[in-house]
């Protein structure tokens, strides 16, 4: 989970941007990625979790502004919390990619 953090704060890294401004930029890597977890799950059998998905960035997204500008501790607890939620399907993803027959 730590590296996903990481990646997300590396690309982050403005040295013009002031906190704020990265806060944001974070929020929207964690938007982009988790709508790219969506659309990688096709299957009839992935809709629900791909509804969920898409629900959640629609939160996210529409409390960016609210969440750029909360205290240190629940900011990072957001992050943490959607690494997690992102860690946690890379490896439903993975597992079920074995599965798969192609």
């Amino acid at each position: 989970m730590a590296d996903i953090v990481a990646d997300l704060l590396r690309l982050t890294e403005d040295p013009n941007a002031d906190p704020r401004s990265r806060r944001r930029q974070t929020i929207n890597h964690l938007v982009q990625a988790l709508l790219a977890m969506a659309e990688s799950q096709l299957g009839p059998e992935d809709a629900q979790n791909r509804h969920s998905i898409i629900h959640l960035t629609t939160i996210i997204r529409d409390m960016t502004g609210r969440i750029a500008d909360a205290d240190d501790a629940t900011f990072s607890a957001i992050v943490r919390e959607a690494a997690m939620l992102i860690r946690s399907l890379e490896r439903r993803r993975a597992d079920a990619a074995r599965f798969t027959v192609h």
